[in-house]
């Protein structure tokens, strides 16, 4: 197998560090649409596999959003990692197949975040750009993450997930801080590239690509209940992914495949599972069962 160092970035692509890049960068700050960039950069990370994209840029924005993971990265400091952000699909699968859109929302809420989701599909240029121009005219308090084929920009690959870094309004320019930084450099594109670059089918989900915003809604992860048998915050986790896309339901109930953590199988067997919560896992079971036969019993 051949190997790489880097992809030169194709023409429509202005990389960060270059001359122009410099210059679009300095007009924007005056512009105010670079508040963003501040906190996300003092995260910036490289994806840990080649399929991480969508965890490598969730952990950018976790940590950027100063959320408490509520449990142990590495001795005693508590940080988001990759192998943290297992909640809604198992690792092994993320590292084969990545993750979609759906799912990628499904990690951000177990993990402390609000996360809205709009699908190219059934979204527009306008409500995009408004996003971005709300997220990187305020500083600490929301981000954008952007799901696009990468093929559509005459780059390599295909599905991608990149936190939004910045704006430039008047050239109509977003900066994506790209968490492949083997392959490509941080770099400015058009928006409206971009947004027509979210269109292409994932054929996981059957959907367009599109793009979430993202703020902090817990101080520390709801996840890290599961580790600590904290039934009022399993349960509220359970309700919160409630509302969520069926694939998500399906990922956090069927053992074996996409699944929350393991913790979480083993408290629902307890015998001392509260009637509350033994009755709203029942209602979202039965949601699943009535789509996915495969779900197995508790």
């Amino acid at each position: 197998m051949p190997s790489y160092h880097k992809r030169p970035l194709p023409p429509g692509c202005i990389a960060f560090s270059s001359e122009e890049g410099r210059a679009v960068f300095r007009q924007a700050l005056t512009l105010g649409t670079m508040e963003s960039f501040f906190p996300l950069i003092e995260q910036f990370h490289t994806q840990a596999e080649p399929a991480f994209c969508g965890l490598g840029t969730l952990v950018m924005v976790l940590n950027a959003l100063e959320i408490d993971p509520g449990r142990a990265w590495k001795g005693p400091w508590r940080w988001f990692s990759e192998e943290q952000l297992d909640c809604c699909r198992s690792l092994d699968d993320v590292a084969r197949d990545g993750i979609t859109l759906t799912q990628f929302a499904c990690l951000a809420r177990c993990n402390g975040a609000r996360a809205d989701v709009s699908f190219a599909e059934a979204s527009s240029l306008e409500a995009l750009r408004a996003a971005v121009r709300e997220a990187t005219s305020r500083a600490d308090d929301n981000h954008v993450v952007v799901a696009y084929d990468r093929r559509t920009l005459g780059q390599t690959g295909s599905g991608h997930f990149s936190p939004v870094g910045g704006m430039h309004p008047d050239r109509d320019l977003v900066l994506l801080l790209d968490v492949a930084r083997f392959k490509y450099p941080p770099h400015w594109v058009p928006l409206e590239a971009l947004h027509r670059a979210m269109f292409p089918v994932d054929p996981t989900s059957g959907r367009s690509r599109g793009f979430v915003t993202i703020r902090r809604e817990h101080a520390v992860a709801p996840v890290a209940a599961l580790h600590e048998a904290n039934w009022a915050e399993v349960e509220r986790l359970l309700r919160d992914l409630d509302g969520t896309d069926v694939l998500v339901l399906t990922g956090c109930l069927r053992e074996g495949a996409s699944s929350v953590p393991p913790q979480l199988l083993e408290l629902l067997r307890r015998p001392d599972l509260p009637e509350a919560l033994k009755q709203h896992l029942a209602r979202l079971r039965a949601q699943v069962a009535a789509l996915d036969t495969r779900t197995p019993p508790l």
